[in-house]
């Protein structure tokens, strides 16, 4: 299921890698009001490739995020034996929300077998 969420990092994003791939793992918190009572709902989410590296080298704990991607649900086991459920975002897309900030687009440079965070000599933005 498709679906896409704005909220604010909780923490700073954290890299790791699944073979030679890197994966960054998001925490949000996403803030709602109905009437004069505020919810607020937590969502991990996880970027691969070189949405992982982007997010992780633009991103800051605090950051206002717009994701979109797709929900996954996975089953573990807890070290003492209990089984649970775990709901995650897999990002298709990540980008700021401009309503409270404004940033600087830097396009990366396309290389063999994906792009360098490297910014291009061109100084048109997109």
């Amino acid at each position: 299921m498709s679906t896409t969420i704005t909220g604010n990092l909780t923490r700073d994003p954290e890299v790791r890698f699944a073979g030679s791939k890197p994966v960054v793992s998001l925490a949000i918190a996403v803030t709602k009001k109905k009437g004069d009572e505020e919810y607020t709902s937590y969502f991990d989410v996880e970027a691969w490739g070189t949405l992982a590296t982007n997010a992780a080298d633009s991103l800051v704990k605090g950051n206002r995020v717009v994701i979109h991607g797709v929900l996954s649900q996975e089953r573990y086991e807890t070290k003492d034996g209990q089984k649970r459920d775990r709901v995650r975002l897999v990002a298709d897309s990540i980008g700021a929300e401009l309503r409270f900030a404004s940033v600087a687009i830097t396009r990366n440079e396309r290389s063999e077998g994906g792009f360098t965070a490297k910014p291009s000599p061109s100084s048109d933005p997109f």
